[in-house]
């Protein structure tokens, strides 16, 4: 649009710009626009210079051009985001896959809050197994939903009665909406973290280091376990460098006790969070080495990684291949926020590969912009 602002009877030799107040109007193509008169109009005299003047004019001229233009811009970006908003609606209306990054469903936005809030990567639909595999996969399991019972013993009355407060204090701290009372961790994070959290930790090692050879092992798989969960429930609420550190931790306790699964588990959950704060390249190390500790019961490591890797790919057609490919065999997620994102993603990559083989295949989608950008690719490559 072409802007034409003209000042009338305000030109600094006019021979009654002294007496005679004029009116600034600006033209947009054909329309008018007429402001009042200007109130502060400096008059010609002895002390007053005619390029003073001449400078306040076509400052004011100016001010007025930069505003208009900027209710062009909004005009604009008003116009565009309701085409956007129509694409979305359309994509929306026809279950066509829309696909923004691994977990995104699995965040939400608290009313009122400053800082997501992550939901677990694990499904509540799961259930405990039994105690003798508990310490194997931390995805299925849980703790009890009732409110376990303190132990009938005193702390004092030897390494099983320390063992047994710190399970009920680890317990306990994880189930509580909010933290209570925190305290520094010298020790391990040096960050804070809930002083019953602590508190139980603290109880769990004294105890496994009090505990008889034969019960070693046994033990600091407990304790990998327990530190996962106080990990998982400080990194829900972005406590990010405790939460690094248990994770760890409970990955490293797991391997030194040969349990690879829990391990693995570990660290790829891990790499979940760490995605979610922004941390890209050490969540696709992290996620490596979960897959590298172990393949099996661990579908959420290589589901991530084809995910990022499909997103850096770029034009490296082999690169993404090989991401789609860790993408369609990742197997089933642990939540269903993660498989039904997965699932989109399965039916994005069908989509893209059946597109690219024939122009008729552009329309398997309802979503403007694929087809568009199908029809356009085809056109080009001819």
């Amino acid at each position: 649009l072409k802007l034409k602002c003209v000042a009338h009877s305000l030109q600094p030799h006019h021979p009654r710009a002294q007496t005679r107040r004029g009116t600034l109007s600006c033209s947009v193509r054909e329309r008018q626009f007429t402001y009042p008169p200007l109130t502060q109009q400096p008059s010609l005299s002895e002390h007053t210079r005619p390029e003073a003047l001449q400078s306040v004019h076509l400052t004011r001229s100016i001010d007025l051009c930069r505003m208009l233009h900027q209710m062009k811009l909004i005009l604009f970006a008003g116009w565009l985001g309701s085409v956007a908003a129509g694409g979305a609606l359309i994509g929306s209306s026809s279950g066509h896959p829309q696909v923004d990054g691994p977990g995104a469903d699995a965040w939400k936005q608290a009313s009122g809050a400053k800082v997501p809030v992550a939901q677990s990567v694990e499904s509540d639909s799961e259930k405990p197994t039994a105690p003798g595999h508990a310490s194997e996969s931390p995805s299925t399991s849980h703790d009890s939903n009732g409110v376990p019972e303190p132990p009938n013993v005193p702390e004092s009355a030897g390494w099983e009665a320390q063992f047994a407060w710190g399970l009920y204090h680890s317990k306990t701290a994880c189930m509580r909406s909010s933290a209570g009372r925190w305290a520094l961790d010298h020790k391990g994070s040096r960050a804070g973290v809930p002083q019953e959290m602590l508190r139980a930790e603290e109880l769990l090692d004294s105890a496994v280091r009090g505990a008889p050879a034969e019960e070693q092992r046994r033990k600091v798989a407990e304790r990998a376990l327990r530190l996962y969960y106080h990990a998982k429930w400080l990194a829900e609420r972005n406590h990010a460098t405790a939460a690094e550190w248990r994770y760890r931790e409970a990955s490293r306790l797991a391997l030194q006790t040969r349990r690879k699964v829990l391990a693995a588990h570990a660290l790829g959950r891990f790499g979940y969070f760490l995605i979610h704060w922004n941390r890209r390249q050490e969540a696709k190390e992290v996620l490596y080495e979960s897959r590298r500790i172990s393949a099996k019961s661990n579908p959420l490591a290589p589901y991530l990684l084809g995910v990022l890797e499909r997103q850096d790919a770029g034009a490296d057609l082999e690169r993404l291949k090989a991401a789609e490919e860790l993408i369609l065999n990742g197997g089933e997620q642990p939540s269903e926020d993660l498989e039904a994102e997965r699932q989109s993603m399965v039916k994005v990559i069908h989509y893209w590969r059946g597109a690219q083989t024939s122009t008729r295949n552009c329309f398997a989608s309802a979503d403007a912009a694929f087809v568009a950008i199908c029809l356009i690719g085809h056109l080009f490559q001819r």
